[in-house]
């Protein structure tokens, strides 16, 4: 009670002080504020008659100068008064204490304002203050209560032990001798039933522990069971995520040709001027034969294998290479007879077969590159040999005669165009071998190759670097 009273006298400081304070600026607001209401302190007024009346008297009139030049733009009016009298304000600050006395009067407001949002705050955290103190207050007191009733409690319970203990001395004694024995039999009887419950529920809690272990291994057989197909999925790894995207793209350049005709068996052959970019095609082709088709290069030929194409062959990392004459003319014959014997397994495995410049090839060895031509037509699908030549046209002069016809059958021939003789251009234009989806063949259809179409890009795509399809 202390705590509110000296709370009360408080806020009665607070509210007295502050009410004089709000009543001088009330009063200093208000006593400003009257050379307002008169328009003779403020203003200069013009004193004026009509000029056919008499200026004497009432017959003047008198208005607020710059109220009356306004009036007077009306040239009538003008015409009709002739001034009497300019009056000066009375005077010329009265506008300054109209302001002081609109600063007083709001700063009464705000003196007003800030005492009662502080009495306000005030009053609430007392409240609280209060409703602490008598939460604290009542949690003492049940607690108080709380302990006397527990104490009272055992007391009454050790007396109870006492009382029944004292009875029970007191009935042992009173006992004869046979009754004492009787007792101790009693007292060995039960302790061997007690130990024989005991011993029965440990038994019975074993078979139903045993009885739940064998329903958790069953639930959980037929769990792993449920859960095999989705163990037995695999995720993919990064290097078959990296297939994934690169397969993807080709197959969304241009309808997907690109993709069409690496993934088939047909012999494809690119032909075109010198710096055209056919052998980088072909390497750019074979790899992604060699990472995307698991099939890795079995021969290359090639006059200037690690010469001047070093840079290019560099990533294929073939089997067998041959770059002089007498190795050409052997490797031909040996891939003749290893198309046979693939033929006669009958393979899954896939692997390829590169020729390049294969018009001076055939001038070095003679009929054995014709005969290995013609047999390449048919024998490479039946072997899952992809074969990718390179020559420089489509004539008899480049390839085997009499093999015309078959050639637009059974294999794929691309050009490839320069800018200058250099500079490659993207622009290609396949010959034949593509149908379309009715089986049609189709001839000279312009296409173009994606930018990221390189070696050295499609190296760097499964080496680290993974290109990006989208620029």
């Amino acid at each position: 009670m202390q705590e509110i009273h000296q709370f009360n006298h408080q806020l009665v400081r607070q509210r007295r002080s502050s009410t004089v304070l709000i009543g001088i600026l009330l009063a200093s607001g208000f006593i400003a504020s009257v050379p307002m209401f008169s328009d003779s302190i403020k203003h200069e007024e013009t004193l004026y008659c009509n000029v056919k009346d008499t200026c004497r008297g009432y017959n003047v009139k008198r208005g607020i100068s710059f109220l009356v030049d306004r009036e007077r733009r009306n040239q009538l009016f003008d015409n009709s008064i002739k001034v009497v009298k300019i009056l000066p304000p009375e005077d010329s600050t009265a506008v300054n204490f109209g302001l002081c006395a609109s600063l007083f009067l709001l700063s009464a407001y705000g003196v007003s304002k800030a005492l009662t949002d502080s009495q306000e705050k005030s009053i609430h955290s007392q409240f609280k203050l209060l409703k602490i103190k008598a939460l604290e207050t009542d949690i003492i007191e049940q607690n108080h209560i709380d302990l006397f009733g527990f104490s009272k409690s055992n007391q009454a319970e050790i007396t109870k032990q006492v009382i029944a203990r004292q009875t029970a001395e007191t009935i042992q004694q009173l006992k004869s001798e046979g009754e004492v024995q009787l007792d101790h039999l009693n007292g060995q009887l039960q302790g061997q039933l007690s130990l024989k419950g005991h011993q029965l529920q440990l038994s019975e809690l074993d078979k139903e522990t045993a009885k739940n272990n064998l329903e958790t291994l069953e639930v959980q057989r037929k769990i792993d069971k449920l859960n095999k197909p989705v163990q037995d999925a695999k995720t993919p790894t990064p290097d078959e995520q990296l297939k994934t995207s690169l397969i993807d793209a080709l197959k969304g350049h241009e309808d997907g040709y690109l993709w069409t005709i690496i993934s088939s068996l047909k012999p494809l052959w690119l032909i075109g001027n010198q710096g055209s970019g056919k052998t980088y095609t072909s390497a750019a082709i074979a790899l992604i034969r060699k990472y995307c088709l698991d099939a890795p290069i079995e021969y290359l030929l090639d006059r200037h294998a690690t010469g001047d194409n070093a840079d290019v062959w560099k990533f294929l990392l073939s089997k067998n290479i041959a770059e002089i004459e007498e190795d050409i003319a052997s490797t031909m014959q040996d891939n003749i007879t290893f198309w046979g014997n693939r033929i006669k397994a009958k393979p899954n495995d896939k692997l390829q077969v590169i020729v390049d410049e294969f018009t001076n090839l055939r001038g070095l060895i003679g009929e054995l590159a014709d005969t290995w031509f013609k047999l390449s037509l048919t024998d490479t699908r039946k072997a899952k040999c992809y074969l990718l030549g390179i020559t420089h046209n489509d004539t008899n002069s480049s390839f085997a005669e009499g093999t015309k016809d078959t050639r637009k059958a059974g294999m794929i021939l691309i050009q490839k165009f320069s800018a200058n003789g250099e500079t490659p251009l993207p622009r290609i234009v396949v010959r034949y071998g593509l149908v379309d989806a009715n089986g049609n063949s189709l001839e000279d259809i312009e296409k173009t190759l994606p930018s990221w179409f390189h070696p050295q890009k499609i190296h760097d795509h499964f080496n680290g670097k993974p290109l990006n399809f989208e620029e």
